[in-house]
């Protein structure tokens, strides 16, 4: 948040607006402020917490897009890969929360939890709870504090 002070705002602004200031935003409100809800989504996306995600191996043998995968072949999803892919997301690198909200004509980009935890079977157990707690450690910090860089 100290690199992106407009962000900060904006996410502050709508805290007090929506949950207010009088108590600390709480699990209930999760979906209530969709602009942090998209600072979570961006997050998730810029940086991924595990970007190489985590290993898998093949049970049998199987053709991927004109690839051989032998059986018990070690398989790791690259989650930063799809998390920066060009087909996805417009503007890579750039740290834009906006793009995963409805404003005028403009469609959402993917969610980065479709892949951000994993997929499938072997989706990370965890993910409901980790979501939780990146809203909760961000909102609640939002709501008390300005951060800023080093001076």
């Amino acid at each position: 948040m100290g690199m992106y002070p407009d962000v900060q705002q904006k996410a502050q602004e709508e805290i007090n607006r929506v949950i207010g200031s009088n108590r600390l935003p709480q699990f209930e409100d999760r979906q209530r402020p969709p602009y942090v809800d998209a600072v979570v989504k961006e997050v998730l996306r810029w940086h991924p917490v595990a970007p190489m995600g985590f290993r898998h191996m093949s049970s049998e043998a199987d053709m991927c897009h004109g690839y051989y995968i032998p059986k018990g072949a070690l398989i790791i999803a690259n989650i930063w890969g799809f998390m920066h892919d060009p087909n996805r997301y417009c503007d890579l690198m750039r740290f834009h929360p906006e793009r995963f909200l409805s404003i005028g004509d403009h469609n959402p980009e993917p969610d980065p939890h479709l892949f951000v935890f994993g997929f499938g079977r072997r989706k990370c157990p965890g993910n409901i709870l980790a979501d939780a707690t990146i809203f909760l450690t961000m909102s609640q910090s939002l709501a008390v504090f300005n951060i800023g860089r080093v001076v």
